[in-house]
């Protein structure tokens, strides 16, 4: 998120595919990847395969444009090793995505400490709704610490 080079084999994200890719009914990031291999190359990956990608445009209409699979990001590192770039470092990652990817790990092993990804700037109400339970926990939680903040006062 600074600007600084990423390293393309920090951001892989390595699926196994449990069926055939005609298999799935819906096109999750592992199968439009898998999908992107099948159609440009030799490479038909089939089940039980691990599929490796890259998010570049998580939010784009069309789920075969939201990754890149890491095979064919190689392949065109391999033609651009003109010295002009650099085929270890990556520019054009979805840098929300891996952010997003971040907070909801960070949120679900520091949690139970009180972390939250309001101290990095994310507004409470742009949170997945399926964390609601945890905002109601961090509230009551948050009630309590100031009740005994006044107990203690008093006394």
């Amino acid at each position: 998120m600074t600007g600084e080079e990423v390293r393309q084999e920090d951001l892989v994200i390595s699926k196994l595919l449990r069926q055939d890719i005609e298999k799935y009914s819906s096109l999750f990031a592992h199968v439009s990847a898998a999908i992107q291999l099948s159609n440009h190359g030799d490479n038909h990956p089939r089940k039980g395969d691990t599929i490796q990608y890259i998010y570049t445009n998580s939010h784009h209409n069309n789920p075969l444009c939201r990754v890149v699979p890491l095979e064919a990001l190689q392949k065109v590192g391999e033609k651009e090793k003109d010295g002009k770039q650099n085929d270890k470092t990556l520019n054009y990652y979805d840098k929300d995505k891996y952010r997003e990817m971040i907070l909801d790990a960070a949120e679900t092993v520091l949690g139970h400490f009180g972390f939250n990804r309001t101290v990095y700037g994310m507004p409470m109400n742009n949170r997945k709704k399926k964390m609601k339970w945890y905002d109601e926990l961090y509230d009551e939680r948050t009630k309590d610490i100031q009740a005994e903040m006044m107990m203690e006062k008093q006394q």
